[in-house]
């Protein structure tokens, strides 16, 4: 049992530093992250129900989980491939797609929500 305490606490470290380096390097991390915590507010506010409240809270989280993972897949493709090549463009912009897909996700939930 210790063992494993001591393997998720190593690997919460690795995901802290994810996010620490992520937030200091990426304006669009901290803009989204921004957005989901005044989205998360306001939540809490015209929520007609805990339901509602928590669908809105874990679709912010993956908006947020998207952009990391958009960060991830950039960084690797400029260390890759720094010159512009017509893959490494295909694949930043999937990542770039898939954070925008998470927030239309966000978007019509609130939707959703606000004309239960």
């Amino acid at each position: 049992m210790l063992k494993i305490i001591k393997i998720l606490l190593l690997k919460l470290g690795y995901s802290l530093a994810g996010i620490r380096d992520t937030w200091i390097t990426e304006r669009s991390f901290r803009q989204w992250f921004l957005l989901t915590i005044i989205s998360d507010f306001v939540a809490f506010i015209y929520a007609p129900n805990m339901m509602w409240l928590v669908i809105i809270i874990v679709i912010g989280l993956l908006l947020l989980a998207a952009e990391l993972i958009n960060t991830a897949i950039e960084t690797i493709v400029n260390k890759v491939e720094p010159e512009i090549h017509p893959l490494a463009k295909k694949a930043k912009d999937a990542g770039s797609a898939m954070t925008f897909v998470t927030f239309l996700a966000l978007l019509i939930t609130w939707f959703g929500m606000l004309n239960a």
